[in-house]
């Protein structure tokens, strides 16, 4: 019996199989050489490397928790919450999930608790140089000013959290 060619069976074996190539090549780029010690690390050929070890690197400031970035770059200071230069002027971003961190003029943050007092929701970060503060589940207000309620259903403004600047880094004070 003849095969019958079928094109729409031919492209979706050709999509199925090009996906499941891009996909390995990212999962073996991923992977690197886990098992080679890095270069300048004891071992291997026995000589000191006259290259030195470069200096890890995780993408993230904030992922480094020995309070050391390998010392290669910039120092992240202790309790540090966000970059400043990535807080809006005039609006704010939730970081580590429940401080919400406002820039309401040029060089002047403030820190909330970004849970709502009403029920824990986690409220939105003003923008655009927006003077409220809103939780998305019942519509609670607060003022970026100072946190305080506005309007809604809260029982009281959002917690103030203590904050100063400290090598380009907003921090807890």
């Amino acid at each position: 019996m003849p095969v019958e060619f079928n094109p729409c069976a031919t492209a979706a074996r050709r999509t199925l199989l090009l996906g499941a190539g891009a996909l390995g090549i990212a999962v073996v780029a991923g992977c690197g050489d886990a098992d080679s010690p890095a270069p300048g690390a004891a071992g291997g050929s026995g000589g000191a490397s006259s290259t030195p070890a470069a200096a890890p690197t995780t993408g993230n400031p904030f992922d480094d928790t020995a309070g050391a970035n390998g010392g290669g770059g910039a120092q992240v200071p202790a309790n540090a919450l966000v970059a400043t230069g990535e807080v809006p002027v005039g609006g704010g971003i939730i970081v580590k999930d429940t401080v919400l961190v406002i820039q309401p003029a040029k060089g002047t943050f403030k820190a909330y608790d970004a849970a709502c007092p009403h029920e824990g929701a986690i409220v939105d970060p003003p923008y655009d140089g927006n003077q409220i503060i809103q939780c998305p589940r019942h519509n609670s207000k607060f003022k970026v000013s100072d946190g305080s309620w506005v309007s809604g259903p809260a029982p009281r403004g959002l917690k103030g959290i203590k904050v100063e600047v400290k090598s380009g880094y907003v921090v807890r004070s």
